[in-house]
């Protein structure tokens, strides 16, 4: 039977969605690089152009700002966070300056709940936003499915954690209240430090649920994983428990972990993110983004009504009504047709004849 780490290996979200730091920074910075060479041609004149940086910047804002959106709509945690990752995803090889973030947020929180199993009427989340229709949410949508690679499965921390915190109960009976209280602190580090990092192109969930458990006890990661025994030897300790090279290797991991998350603690979304300073500070960024903005593609109801026309344009390859064109070795078939045609008798002769 596979393990779990075998089975989170054949997943799509380590396959194709996870990375190294310098991966990931390499592939922002070509996504830019491509985004300038192909709106450059369209725009006259050239205005300065988003850096990979500046491009981050506004990813984690409509990051954010999609998250407030989802609270609004009263979305549950697991569609939020599906949705939130299906935008960061699409922004890593899609540039904001090609495609309006404002639009792909809308049908990333639409396409989430159709992920996750959760139905909601799409006229309905329409209203939610001024000034949109539903067929401005769904202009997004075949672009937003090519641009995460089809890969619709989304492993989240959230069911780690809820593991975790039953372990500890388990091992710490007479310390509800503690734990109670790490557990409420790490859920809302998940349902917000987790989402604005890039944490999960970088770790696994169980990883991402030890680190945020990390940031606010770490009392209780030590009770999940045990400091090898001194004295013990390196391929375990007298009691069959962690070597201290794996227990090393695990606890630095989980340590890099903790530090991207505590880059956005879950106060900045309000005290931070939330401040009227924040969003003015954001609009010479954006307005620098309406400037060097892909004319073609800016309005996504045009562009995906332009695809259909030209769909709908394109000549259809002949259609072939000979069996022999079809089927091949029409000429040996003709004699046996003949035969059947030139027969008094439809079912052929009578049997013994």
């Amino acid at each position: 039977m596979a393990t779990e780490d075998e089975r989170y290996r054949q997943s799509s979200q380590f396959r194709l969605w996870s990375f190294s730091p310098a991966t990931l920074l390499e592939l922002r910075e070509k996504t830019n690089s491509l985004a300038k060479q192909q709106i450059t041609p369209r725009i006259d004149p050239v205005p300065e152009f988003l850096t990979s940086d500046e491009e981050a910047q506004l990813v984690k804002f409509f990051t954010i700002e999609l998250i407030r959106a989802a609270q609004f709509c009263e979305l549950p945690t697991e569609i939020r966070s599906t949705a939130a990752m299906f935008l960061r995803r699409f922004y890593i090889t899609n540039s904001v300056m090609t495609y309006p973030p404002t639009e792909l947020l809308k049908t990333s929180l639409f396409f989430g709940c159709k992920a996750e199993g959760f139905y909601i009427r799409l006229a309905k989340l329409a209203e939610k936003f001024p000034n949109t229709t539903s067929d401005q949410i769904l202009a997004g949508e075949y672009l937003l499915c090519q641009g995460i690679r089809f890969a619709f499965d989304v492993r989240h921390p959230f069911r780690a954690l809820e593991g975790a915190i039953l372990q500890l109960r388990i091992r710490l009976p007479e310390e509800e209240t503690r734990i109670n209280n790490a557990h409420a602190r790490a859920r809302e580090t998940l349902k917000f430090s987790a989402l604005v990092t890039d944490v999960y192109f970088h770790f696994t969930p169980s990883q991402i649920m030890l680190a945020s458990l990390l940031m606010v006890d770490p009392g209780l990661v030590d009770i999940l994983c045990p400091r090898p025994a001194e004295g013990g030897d390196s391929d375990g300790d007298k009691a069959g428990g962690m070597r201290t090279d794996v227990y090393d290797k695990i606890m630095t991991t989980i340590e890099s972990c903790r530090a991207m998350l505590e880059d956005e603690p879950p106060e900045r979304m309000t005290e931070y993110w939330g401040t009227p300073e924040i969003v003015k500070s954001m609009k010479p960024l954006r307005k620098k983004l309406q400037r060097c903005r892909d004319p073609d593609r800016a309005d996504l109801v045009a562009l995906q009504r332009a695809r259909r026309e030209q769909a709908v344009a394109k000549p259809k390859k002949p259609n072939t009504t000979n069996d022999g064109a079809v089927f091949g070795d029409a000429e040996s078939r003709d004699p046996k047709r003949r035969k059947v045609d030139n027969a008094d008798d439809m079912f052929g002769p009578a049997l013994g004849q």
